[in-house]
């Protein structure tokens, strides 16, 4: 039996098999999750979805969780990040069908959205060159008359 390897659409894990699974399946396994702690079940056997009692749950929340995802303006990190919230948590929301879901979901993708706007870019140089002038003390009187005998004085501003 081999693993599915991770590819660009499977880039989270399940949590019961460890292996490779798209965003979809990744939500539907943690709804099932939900549904199983609700219910006072204990924790889901290895391969869950193929079992009787969670197969229809599983592509249910599959299905749900590909409609969300096909809305442009709803990314997949803003439905993990949502999905694991303690908003779910404390409303006891163990399906993408419940009523308030949707709203928490698009909440965190306008919360995604304010920091992908916030960061700033900084440009960096490569080989920056130092500030020669130095601020404070400016050098001893006797420095500054052998400056100005070597003709440095046209080049530093002791502000004389």
């Amino acid at each position: 039996m081999t693993k599915r390897k991770r590819t660009e659409k499977s880039r989270y894990k399940h949590e019961s098999t460890g292996d490779h699974c798209t965003c979809a399946a990744y939500v539907a396994e943690m709804m099932c999750k939900k549904k199983a702690e609700i219910k006072n079940q204990g924790s889901l056997p290895f391969k869950f979805w193929n079992t009787e009692p969670w197969k229809h749950t599983f592509k249910y929340q599959m299905t749900l969780a590909n409609k969300i995802l096909k809305d442009s303006r709803i990314s997949e990190q803003a439905l993990v990040r949502a999905v694991k919230s303690t908003e779910f948590d404390r409303l006891n929301i163990f399906s993408l069908k419940h009523p308030k879901a949707l709203g928490i979901i698009k909440k965190y993708q306008s919360v995604i959205n304010e920091e992908s706007h916030s960061k700033q870019d900084i440009e960096t140089k490569k080989n920056p060159k130092h500030r020669t002038k130095k601020f404070g003390n400016k050098g001893n009187i006797f420095k500054r008359l052998k400056d100005i005998e070597d003709g440095k004085e046209e080049e530093e501003d002791y502000g004389i």
